[in-house]
């Protein structure tokens, strides 16, 4: 069952008709079982080449690529099948038979290979959270795992962990308590990195509208491995955050010149809980420490289930800081008025805000 459902996503990845869900389903799967991603390896490689303006290069490189892809299929599977010479044909009949292709070598893949722990996606059905704005979501996982979602999250885990490991994916933002088990670690999945642990407490926020994806440790210990660079392995103590730049501009080119950081590990005061902004959603607050308005804005869009829009963009980048806890909508835009004069108002859902 697993294994056909994977090919038909695969399948549709390829056609480019898979729905955000099944991709998210498909991202899933490679969590779990890590050594298929060479699927993917092999679909980009056969894909890559179309923006390419010249026809008859495209086709050329995709022959090359298809030649390629057989042999590595070869010394993969020990499967030997003879390719014939490539002709010259159109480019969208080297695509339709790429992806035949693919979508049979998927089945070789999985058929004809020996099985690889049994027990790994035994009984596991997958489950995916989706916090809508304005609330939060507590659950505990089969491990005895406490989570506790923020809004505008989506969580996906397994109904039971395998044997070997505990893995989960997080978009958005989460608190975990995770069960001690040194014989099976717990894995959190987010864009830009991956957090290891054993046991121990830690807040994720990974929001892919944000300018940055960090992580905080309250007590334990874990390890980061950063997805761009898994040899860089980062070991994280108690007290501590760790920040990664998120690319919100979607890879586009950024000038050479500038220091790329890649990431920041800070020290945290030694303060009570309650008061460490980082977590202060779990008591139903709000800590800002001369953040930009337009940071600001975001996590007010989350709290209260609205959309906010700068009508003055210069507003953007004023600096507000302020706690916020049992405060409405209006009383909170009001409270942040007073150290930084702007004017609001709500039409249809939507915070407009403006130059006073």
């Amino acid at each position: 069952m697993i294994k056909s459902r994977f090919i038909e996503l695969m399948a549709k990845s390829i056609s480019k008709s898979a729905t955000v869900e099944e991709l998210d389903e498909l991202e899933v799967f490679f969590v779990h079982f890590p050594e298929y991603r060479k699927m993917q390896a092999f679909t980009d490689a056969l894909t890559t080449e179309e923006k390419q303006s010249d026809t008859l290069v495209k086709q050329k490189v995709i022959n090359k690529k298809i030649d390629g892809l057989w042999d590595r299929i070869r010394v993969e599977e020990s499967i030997v099948m003879p390719v014939k010479e490539a002709k010259i044909m159109p480019l969208m009949y080297w695509k339709w038979i790429a992806a035949v292709l693919i979508v049979g070598v998927l089945a070789v893949f999985f058929y004809v290979r020996k099985p690889t722990a049994p027990d790994q996606f035994a009984g596991s059905e997958m489950h995916r959270i989706d916090v809508p704005f304005g609330k939060t979501k507590e659950l505990k996982l089969s491990d005895g795992t406490k989570v506790k979602l923020n809004a505008g999250s989506t969580f996906i885990y397994p109904e039971v962990f395998s044997a070997t490991s505990r893995e989960v994916s997080l978009k958005g933002e989460g608190f975990f308590q995770v069960e001690k088990n040194p014989k099976r670690p717990f894995l959190v999945h987010t864009e830009k990195f991956i957090v290891k642990v054993l046991g121990t407490v830690f807040n994720v926020k990974a929001y892919s509208t944000d300018k940055k994806t960090e992580t905080t440790l309250l007590s334990g210990k874990i390890l980061v491995e950063l997805n761009d660079k898994p040899e860089k392995k980062i070991v994280m103590l108690p007290n501590e955050k760790l920040t990664v730049a998120n690319d919100l501009d979607h890879g586009a080119k950024t000038n050479t010149k500038e220091a790329v950081l890649e990431y920041q590990l800070e020290r945290l005061s030694e303060a009570n809980t309650q008061d460490v902004k980082e977590i202060a959603w779990l008591s139903n607050k709000m800590i800002f420490t001369n953040e930009n308005f337009e940071e600001v804005a975001k996590q007010i869009e989350r709290r209260f289930d609205v959309k906010v829009a700068f009508d003055d963009e210069t507003l953007k980048k004023e600096e507000i800081s302020g706690v916020f806890e049992e405060e409405s909508l209006e009383q909170a835009l009001s409270l942040i008025k007073m150290t930084t004069p702007f004017k609001f108002r709500k039409d249809k859902g939507v915070i407009h805000l403006s130059a006073p």
